[in-house]
């Protein structure tokens, strides 16, 4: 269950069973499970592997390389090709001015809550891909027990909304490049979608009803899409953790994994890798949405929003 989401002024919780395991049945889909030594408790937790589609391309420079072992730091997500962003472009966004993003990721953290998130695991700035294929600036901290994800506006030093997932929840994640359905246009309207990310679905393996994916402000879909932050994209922070959607990937999953142990024993979670469908097929509003930026603050030319 994933709290819904907060706006600024209103912070309440909504009642979470969080120690009671998901119904519904049980995904069978997993063709591998793999049991490593760990190097915390000699144990590492059990992961279920769903192997690349038949379009995924393992070799592809810059594509996904199957992982082996929740350990492993050999997979990658692929980038967009050709992009560079120099400093100068990654000075317009205000996140990455000074140390805005520290005192940002304080501010986010007043609303944790000890018994449903435990300690920080990892603090990132990524981009998020709704349904709709709008890309927008978001924190996410990785806890012991949740994700939490925030809108931030490093504009005006304000928390906009947020929300909750709790990691018990999550039963795949899947990783690879994004792919548009057979007959969108998209392919030929934005080609800014060739590159990878991650999903973390806790749909049980359903999907979604028409009346979720074709209303632009529905805010209960099953899953979460993210990417790479732009500023990756700046030669000086290519190997930076904060913007990193592949470093995100790797600790979620031992986090999963150790969540499971305590709330689902028994219970893997599901690893698939392979493209990751954006449902869009002609949508010239994302179109000038992504291409405009409009889902980060930046300063643009002396206007800022």
């Amino acid at each position: 269950m994933a709290d819904g989401t907060h706006s600024q002024s209103n912070f309440v919780d909504e009642h979470l069973d969080d120690d009671k395991p998901p119904g519904g049945k049980e995904f069978k889909g997993a063709t591998l499970q793999i049991d490593a030594p760990s190097t915390q408790n000699g144990e590492e937790p059990g992961v279920g592997y769903a192997g690349p589609g038949s379009n995924f391309n393992r070799n592809r420079p810059g594509s996904v390389i199957g992982r082996q072992s929740v350990r492993s730091t050999s997979s990658r997500t692929s980038m967009r090709p050709g992009v560079i962003k120099t400093e100068r472009m990654s000075d317009q966004y205000f996140s990455y001015k000074e140390s805005n993003f520290d005192k940002a990721v304080d501010i986010c953290k007043e609303v944790m809550k000890e018994d449903l998130d435990g300690k920080i695991l990892g603090k990132y700035l990524l981009t998020e891909i709704d349904h709709w294929n709008n890309e927008r600036e978001k924190i996410v901290l990785l806890t012991e027990g949740s994700i939490l994800v925030f809108k931030y506006n490093f504009i005006l030093n304000k928390l906009e909304e947020w929300r909750r997932l709790l990691l018990h929840m999550v039963d795949h994640i899947a990783i690879g490049d994004f792919k548009y359905p057979d007959k969108s246009l998209m392919p030929l309207l934005f080609s800014d979608r060739e590159h990878g990310g991650i999903q973390i679905r806790w749909n049980k393996n359903e999907e979604p009803g028409w009346a979720q994916k074709w209303n632009p402000f529905c805010t209960t879909l099953p899953y979460m899409t993210f990417s790479h932050h732009p500023v990756l994209y700046n030669p000086k922070e290519n190997e930076t953790v904060t913007y990193n959607v592949d470093e995100f990937y790797e600790h979620l999953v031992q986090a999963v994994s150790e969540c499971y142990k305590k709330k689902r024993p028994g219970e893997k979670v599901t690893i698939l890798e392979g493209p990751i469908l954006i449902e869009s097929y002609a949508s010239l509003s994302s179109l000038i949405y992504n291409q405009s930026g409009l889902g980060f603050f930046m300063d643009r030319n002396g206007i800022c929003f």
